[in-house]
């Protein structure tokens, strides 16, 4: 019995652990990639100084005040002092192929005779300028990843009608939503 016994005791490590075979267990490795939006602006303050706005400071922009107020005149801002005035920096990540758009409006009217309106911004160079409105307005789309930051520039420019008095300012928002 006891021989039967040691021989047992050989025999079982081998059949619960095997000699010469192979033995494995699975490890699950997991990927957590964060959904990421983002949209950073350059420039937060962005300023029309009349008292010092002509072409000597800005080459783009007419002598203040003009010479007749007959049609709208259009002034770019005196700080910061060049083109592009904005520059703006937007991430979309992790989304796979869902669409996205980046927005811009302004809060409200100025006041003091500047309607929002009456400030426009183009893409830089500017081709064809855009007034602000309260109601967000579509400036990039996309259907993907932007696959890191990407950057876009813009000017802007005020239309002085000659009823404006005091000084005044509003809030431009930028923003960027999956959709």
């Amino acid at each position: 019995m006891r021989k039967l016994l040691y021989v047992m005791l050989l025999i079982a490590p081998v059949l619960v652990f095997g000699v010469g075979e192979t033995a494995s267990e699975d490890a699950t490795f997991q990927f957590i990639i964060p959904e990421i939006v983002g949209v950073n602006i350059t420039n937060a303050n962005i300023t029309w100084d009349f008292s010092n706005i002509g072409p000597t400071v800005n080459p783009n922009n007419p002598a203040f005040p003009p010479a007749s107020f007959a049609t709208a005149v259009a002034y770019e801002p005196s700080s910061p002092a060049a083109r592009p005035y904005q520059t703006i920096d937007y991430l979309v990540w992790g989304f796979g192929s869902t669409s996205w758009e980046l927005t811009v409006k302004g809060d409200a009217d100025p006041g003091n005779g500047i309607a929002l309106g009456d400030i426009e911004y183009a893409d830089s160079p500017p081709v064809l300028w855009t007034p602000f409105s309260t109601v967000a307005a579509q400036i990039q789309t996309g259907s993907a990843n932007t696959d890191g930051w990407l950057t876009m520039y813009q000017d802007y420019h005020v239309l002085i009608d000659g009823d404006e008095t005091a000084g005044s300012s509003c809030v431009i928002t930028y923003t960027i939503t999956t959709l």
